[in-house]
């Protein structure tokens, strides 16, 4: 939604320069700042309550679509950086990864744009039909059909909606919940995604094996982050205070305004306001419909994958 807002608003009007500023703030630091806060949010007890089979599910749902979707771009021949942009969208963790991933492969912003607009697209259209697919695929609904919403459907808000569109049909809380771990489950493969698709539009830019890059620091406070609330959710179950030091009230706060307040919604909002405000219509019709197929296919991948 911050994204769309953004992308009107400057479509609607023309900014003073006295914002860019801001805006470039926005979609770098800001941005990086909040994906290092979510990591907050992901506990390994939560990732493995949802069971054996939602790990290698995940694993298989991001591998395939990291793996197919730059075949199918060049295949139609979009741009390796724009076809390493939509892979990490819509194999990991939609609109967020795309723009983590951009400075890395030196993305323009007509490729930004496009990249954003497909994933977006693709993963709405997934966020109002998958629920119902989920139910016809796995009637008896619960942690199945969580699971496969939260591999099917690209962004972590989209896959919310989704869940609650099929707790509130379904009377499922099971699958929310399922849906949920899940989807940041799958977040954390854009700590490999990055640097996997860094390199491999090195290779195919230069023809030559280049070292892949480095893990860019905000993807190390994700992981660094994850760790430290696996570690309190684990001292907190078996000695009753996270970290020693909080008790079960003080440590959920605590775990809320870092990783959902602080990171999903104060830093994540304002990056992706700030990624919709420098967005081009223009510069994204440039680049033709060959970017949305490649999306189109590659989406239909990962739900195969992922129902399966």
């Amino acid at each position: 939604a911050a994204v769309a807002l953004g992308a009107a608003l400057a479509h609607a009007a023309t900014l003073p320069a006295a914002v860019g500023p801001g805006v470039k703030l926005a979609k770098d630091g800001v941005l990086k700042a909040g994906i290092a806060c979510v990591g907050f949010k992901l506990s390994a007890s939560q990732v493995l309550a949802v069971g054996a089979a939602a790990l290698p599910a995940a694993a298989a749902t991001v591998g395939t679509g990291l793996a197919v979707t730059p075949a199918l771009a060049a295949a139609a021949g979009v741009a390796p950086r724009l076809g390493a942009l939509l892979a990490a969208g819509t194999s990991v963790c939609g609109v967020t990864a795309i723009v983590a991933l951009a400075p890395a492969v030196g993305a323009t912003g007509a490729e930004i744009g496009a990249a954003t607009a497909a994933v977006m697209a693709f993963g709405t259209v997934g966020m109002l039909s998958y629920p119902a697919l989920a139910k016809s695929l796995f009637p008896e609904g619960g942690e199945a059909a969580g699971v496969f919403l939260g591999l099917a459907v690209h962004d972590t808000a989209q896959v919310l909606g989704a869940g609650l569109a099929f707790r509130d049909a379904y009377d499922d809380d099971a699958a929310l919940r399922a849906a949920t771990v899940t989807k940041l489950a799958r977040n954390c493969a854009l700590a490999a995604a990055i640097p996997f698709l860094t390199w491999r539009c090195s290779l195919e830019a230069a023809g030559a094996a280049k070292a892949p890059a480095l893990l860019p620091p905000f993807i190390a406070a994700f992981l660094a982050l994850a760790a430290l609330r696996s570690a309190g959710d684990a001292t907190l179950e078996r000695t009753g205070k996270a970290l020693g030091v909080m008790d079960g009230g003080q440590w959920g706060a605590a775990c809320k305004a870092v990783g959902e307040r602080l990171g999903a919604q104060a830093l994540l909002g304002t990056a992706m306001a700030g990624v919709g405000l420098s967005l081009s219509a223009g510069a994204v019709r440039g680049v033709g419909a060959a970017p949305f197929v490649t999306g189109a296919l590659a989406a239909a991948v990962v739900g195969v994958v992922g129902a399966g």
